[in-house]
């Protein structure tokens, strides 16, 4: 069987965020009330991914620290979060654009349910834990299913900054144990209630990988992350995210 899908680069529903580091665009956007609780800042967030139909192709790239590409994965998403359920389709493609794994995520209530097929067939496979790492790349499925905006267990820690944004830091845990993972701290911008960073944490609360917004780019009128960077502790990789083009087609069954 092959390796498991990059599929999962639901990190790219946040992908489909006007998170511009761009000053022209995020001053144009309302400011969040510094009085909002953390669970007002989580709920806001969620509430900004796009609800449009969307289709995102790019590519996951594995790099040594020097800058020599190790792997190279082209994908297609598409994402459908204003659908009753929402619904979430990507794809794993080979030179030809053929499909070769594809993931489907539909969330109930809030629930995520995923199914993972692959192989000449699409035949179904077993899903790995969220906490396992994607392809040879150092992204976890957690990563790239933004599972963690949906928790409910979550306190603020403070702030910091990012790209020269002042954030809220906020604390998540999960519902129930994931292997590996105590849980998952936030970057979220203060001005409009993106995120801009998060970063793992092993079960002794260090961090485990840091996913983070490296480039923007507008597609038509809209604002989108183009590059999107995550370091493993202790890795001589580099994985980043690249998207090449957004459109708008229907999805698909």
């Amino acid at each position: 069987m092959k390796k498991q899908l990059l599929a999962a680069l639901l990190v790219t529903a946040s992908l489909a965020l006007p998170l511009a580091a761009q000053v022209t665009t995020m001053d144009a956007l309302p400011s969040a009330p510094p009085s909002m609780t953390a669970t007002a800042m989580l709920a806001a967030c969620v509430a900004t991914l796009p609800r449009e139909p969307l289709e995102l192709t790019g590519t996951l790239t594995v790099r040594k620290q020097r800058g020599i590409v190790v792997s190279e994965h082209p994908y297609r998403l598409q994402l459908n979060w204003g659908a009753t359920p929402p619904r979430v389709q990507c794809a794993l493609l080979d030179g030809q654009s053929r499909t070769q794994q594809c993931l489907t995520i539909i969330r109930h209530a809030g629930v995520p349910d995923l199914e993972l097929r692959s192989g000449p067939t699409l035949e179904k496979q077993p899903m790995p834990a969220l906490s396992a790492r994607v392809l040879d790349t150092d992204m976890s499925w957690l990563d790239l299913t933004l599972d963690f905006l949906w928790w409910k267990d979550v306190r603020l820690e403070g702030e910091g900054a990012v790209l020269q944004r002042t954030c809220d830091i906020l604390m998540l845990k999960p519902p129930a144990p994931i292997p590996g993972c105590s849980g998952v701290r936030v970057w979220m911008n203060r001005e409009n209630g993106f995120m801009m960073q998060a970063e793992q944490l092993d079960p002794q609360g260090a961090p485990l990988r840091r996913m983070s917004v490296r480039n923007v780019k507008q597609f038509k009128d809209r604002w989108f992350i183009s590059e999107l960077d995550v370091v493993a502790e202790k890795s001589d990789f580099r994985t980043r995210l690249f998207v090449d083009a957004v459109n708008a087609p229907a999805m698909r069954e």
